[in-house]
């Protein structure tokens, strides 16, 4: 008889205890929703290809506003680009080409940076909309309310792909405090994403949100400007002269009289990783006649020298490269160029393509 009341006390705290996750979901819902204004910083800890965690920092804040299609307008900053949705104008502004990018649909816009824009999609306010289901606490430095979802479960090509979501709620704060999505493959853990919210200003004040343009830059609307054109086979290739990683110099002209085979990658692409690793195969290697370079037009050289040593690169490295990129019209990853031996191009593919890099090389 005591085990039995023992056992029935056990259930009714562990029931009561859920109840009062279960509640401090919904105050934590309707916490957010009481303020006019929100912000806060976030930390992003976001795995590349190679294993490594970049940390991605930014700050958001949101302000009640009177448009219908998003409660709220807002400011979020975070990795050199400003993004402003106020008065139902959603705005892009990117620093490193001093430029303003506006949207003029703005239900498109709104579709758009609430599905893939990072810091909105990722946003407490966002997250908060889900359905969760409560699971467990947790203590980091001091208690949380550990909530789940399954955002995937689906099978590709015969293998399972399960995607779960995890959101901490602090007990004293009553917001979102952490944020994991984590991916399973095969039953085997994958990429984990996650999120640290933190210094929290909320406000009942009713006020407007005002954000400055920069002044001296351009302004361009979105869909009307021309993106850049990908150079095709038949076309000169444009000559450059860099130095690699190594210090050495990489001369595109002097390389005349054998063929080029110009690889434009960057770190944070799985398909360029994939690529990698094809021409790192035991069975590959390239003609004697053809000369690889790797090109990295974004990514500066102490990240790219890490990702380089991993991913085993032996072609000549050249890093940060942006104006190369420009002068051969590269805005997708991988973009591969085969330079005949009188320097025009006699191939482009843009894109992983298996037959293409099988069409390069000899058997050993």
């Amino acid at each position: 008889m005591p085990c039995l009341l023992a056992l029935l006390l056990l259930l009714m705290a562990v029931f009561g205890h859920a109840q009062d996750a279960s509640g401090l979901l919904e105050k934590s819902r309707k916490h957010v929703k009481a303020q006019h204004s929100i912000a806060y910083t976030y930390t992003a800890y976001w795995p590349n290809p190679v294993g490594e965690v970049d940390t991605l920092r930014g700050e958001c804040r949101f302000v009640v506003g009177n448009q219908n299609a998003f409660r709220y307008d807002f400011v979020a900053k975070a990795q050199g680009r400003d993004m402003t949705y106020i008065g139902g104008a959603y705005r892009e502004v990117v620093h490193d080409e001093k430029k303003v990018e506006l949207h003029p649909d703005e239900e498109k816009a709104v579709r758009m940076f609430t599905k893939s824009v990072i810091p909105l999609k990722y946003s407490p306010i966002m997250l908060l909309d889900r359905s969760w289901q409560y699971v467990r606490d947790t203590t980091i430095t001091h208690s949380l309310a550990g909530y789940r979802t399954v955002d995937l479960d689906t099978v590709v090509n015969g293998n399972r792909v399960y995607v779960e979501l995890w959101l901490y709620i602090g007990k004293d704060s009553r917001v979102p405090e952490w944020y994991v999505q984590q991916s399973f493959f095969k039953g085997k853990r994958g990429q984990r994403i996650e999120f640290a919210f933190a210094d929290y200003a909320l406000s009942r004040t009713v006020e407007p949100l005002v954000y400055t343009l920069p002044v001296g830059y351009r302004s361009e609307v979105f869909g009307t400007t021309p993106g850049p054109q990908v150079l095709q086979a038949g076309t000169e290739a444009p000559v450059f002269q860099v130095v690699d990683l190594q210090g050495k110099p990489v001369d595109l002209k002097a390389l005349r009289g054998k063929k080029v085979l110009l690889n434009f990658s960057i770190i944070n692409c799985g398909y360029c990783k994939v690529a990698i690793d094809h021409m790192n195969r035991k069975d590959f290697v390239l003609p004697d006649n053809v000369v690889g370079v790797y090109i990295n037009p974004i990514d500066k050289p102490d990240r790219v020298a890490s990702y380089v040593q991993k991913s085993h690169i032996s072609f000549p490295v050249v890093a940060d490269a942006k104006t190369i990129g420009t002068l051969y019209g590269v805005s997708g990853y991988p973009t591969f160029f085969l330079i005949d031996e009188k320097g025009v191009i006699q191939e482009t593919v843009v894109g992983y393509r298996e037959a293409f890099l099988d069409g390069l090389f000899k058997s050993k």
